[in-house]
Formats: structure tokens, sequence, C-alpha cells
């Protein structure tokens, strides 16, 4: 039924497009989440966290306005205006085989700190929630090889579906904070102080990004094309899914860690809050998938697990003499949970694309 009702929407994929108009959802129930700290056992593991399951919701596509001649991306402009304006000013200036995936979810849990507390409004145990947004601008990737000096297209390297994109993250949680003193030698008597903790590391980053991903290859090629040349797609087979990505941008503390971490250091003080902060990430997705085709339409469907990884590298608040505080809040968190997957595309004319 929903691929008959696509069939007679008006929404178009735009004709300077290989690609057909589309709508991919992915969605985790039940994400579960755990967070890594570089120091942790150096300073006495003074930090424990635990993390409710969430939900994470993931929805591209590139639906085309045949009027105006460009992409709309859901809402995501008003998520970020910097990355909205980029996805609209390509749609203005023809650029090819766009679009746009967001996700959201929430870090939340309770945190219990063993380690020592200062006098005053500070707390051993907290309770944290935080949001987690991320929007990239996603464009195809045509792989090429050398052979014999030439650098041609391997078919099948190119049914994997490569891309590439840029993207912006905005996220936050808590961290344990190994505070470092020096008396004016940090090259030979750098020493750990007295540790502290944030309910609230706060980041927004600017991301470069790629990888390949079968099932979103499927659905642009309207199920026409297998991994083997010449071979139509198997009906039910195994989908795998990744992504490599590079984020810079900044990252905050809250005044409550740092006002901590100078009461338990006394005649230390930290130069700021805020940091300039370096993200890496990978992200892969395996599972099972299947299609259905009706004309124009097609539908698939996956179930699978997926696994995420972020390190995280603040930079910009060492010690260097022995009135400062530096802070070492190094670390990764992982994610990881059952999803499941709906990819949808529709008014398109395969026989047009070349």
């Amino acid at each position: 039924m929903l691929l008959m009702f696509l069939q007679c929407s008006k929404t178009f994929a735009t004709s300077q497009d290989t690609l057909p108009a589309f709508l991919g959802v992915w969605y985790i129930p039940k994400m579960n989440w755990n967070m890594f700290y570089i120091q942790h056992k150096s300073i006495d593991k003074p930090l424990d966290l635990k993390f409710n399951t969430s939900g994470m919701t993931s929805i591209e596509g590139n639906f085309g306005i045949r009027q105006i001649g460009i992409r709309l991306g859901f809402t995501a402009q008003m998520d970020n205006n910097t990355i909205g304006k980029a996805y609209r000013w390509g749609g203005y200036l023809g650029i090819k085989n766009m679009w746009l995936k967001i996700q959201r979810s929430t870090m939340d849990g309770i945190l219990t700190w063993n380690g020592t507390l200062p006098e005053g409004n500070y707390y051993s145990t907290m309770g944290f929630s935080n949001k987690y947004f991320n929007i990239d601008i996603l464009k195809t990737f045509t792989k090429k090889t050398y052979v014999d000096g030439k650098r041609v297209v391997n078919p099948v390297d190119n049914q994997m579906g490569f891309y590439w994109g840029v993207g912006y993250t905005s996220f936050g949680f808590p961290v344990e904070i190994a505070t470092l003193t020096t008396e004016g030698d940090p090259a030979n008597d750098m020493k750990f102080g007295t540790p502290a903790y944030d309910s609230l590391y706060k980041i927004q980053s600017f991301n470069i990004c790629g990888g390949f991903d079968l099932l979103r290859q499927l659905c642009h090629t309207g199920a026409r094309y297998g991994l083997t040349p010449g071979m139509k797609p198997m009906k039910l087979a195994v989908y795998a899914s990744t992504e490599d990505k590079m984020g810079f941008g900044s990252g905050k503390l809250t005044n409550y860690s740092i006002d901590m971490a100078e009461a338990l250091n006394p005649g230390r003080s930290v130069h700021s809050n805020k940091f300039f902060n370096v993200n890496v990430h990978y992200f892969l997705s395996l599972g099972l998938r299947t299609y259905w085709k009706l004309g124009t339409s097609l539908m698939i469907i996956a179930a699978g697990y997926d696994f995420e990884g972020t390190a995280f590298f603040p930079f910009g608040n060492s010690a260097k003499n022995k009135d400062d505080l530096g802070l070492d809040f190094l670390g990764t968190f992982l994610n990881h949970g059952f999803s499941v997957k709906l990819y949808i595309a529709w008014d398109r004319d395969w026989k047009d694309v070349k």
C-alpha cells in the first residue's frame, strides 16, 4: 500500500540527479551507552556512570521539488543554519546527488562520584540528560583505481555505495576530570592533583565523513544490480554499512566542574572552561535485508546490529607554572544496539539513468 501511495505522489527527484526521490529511516529502540576515560585507573576510578538505554532515530532523504529545482531536507536548516544553507545552495548551484541525514538521541542516566567532595553544593550522586544531534550533507562518490596508468571505474567497487560528506554534531555527556599540577617544570614534575567531575561536557563539532552503505546503494539503483557484475541482487542478503568521521570544534565544561576542581586544588586556577575539541568516529552496521518492487517504486526492509564509537580529544588547558591547574579528560564513548531500517525510493524511470 505504501508503494502504491508513493507511485501517486507528486514529489519528484530533480531531473539533474541520477538518484531517485528517496527516504531512509533507521531506528534503534534500545541503544546501550558506555564511557571510557584514559586516566580512569590512574586516578583510582572515582566516577561511575550508569546509562539508561535510549532510542536513536536517523532520517535521510532528498525530497525534490520540481517547481524550484532544489532539494528540501526536512527541517534541518532549523537545527544548524550553516549546514542547512550549504545544502540549499548546493541545490541552487546544481550540485548533483546530494541528500541530508539527521540523527537524534539522548544520553541520560545517573553518575556516582566516589572521590573527594569539597565543601558547598557538590553532590556524590547526580542525574544527567543530554541531547545528541547530528546532521550531514552526503554525496555519492565514484571510486576509481589505476589500471595500466589510467584511472578506471571498478564495477564491483561502485556497487558498494561509497559516499562522502560534511556535517555538524552537537552532544554532551559527563566527564571524569584528572587535574594536573606542576611546580614550574611541567616536562619533569607534572603530577596528578585531586580529580573532579562534570555532568555536562558540551561539544559542537563540524565534521568530514566517508564510507559505504550497501542498503542505500540498493535503494539508489532501484535494486537493479548486485555486487556480482551482470547479476541481479538476491532477494534476501547480508548488508553492511560503515562510516569514518573526523570532527573539529568547541568543547565547554560547566562552571560547576571548574569551581570543584579549584576548590579541591587550592592555590591553583583553571585558565578557561573552553577547549578546542577533536573527535574521531567510527560506525558499523551489519544485518539482513530484503526488498519489494512495484513499477518505479522500491521498498527495502532490514534488521541488524549497529556499533558506534567516538574518541574525543580536548585541547587547551595545560598546567605551565605552579599557579596553573591543568585538566585531562580524554576518553571514548561507545553505543550499540539492534536496529530496524526502511528505505523507500519512488518516481524514477530507471531506464533514464546512465
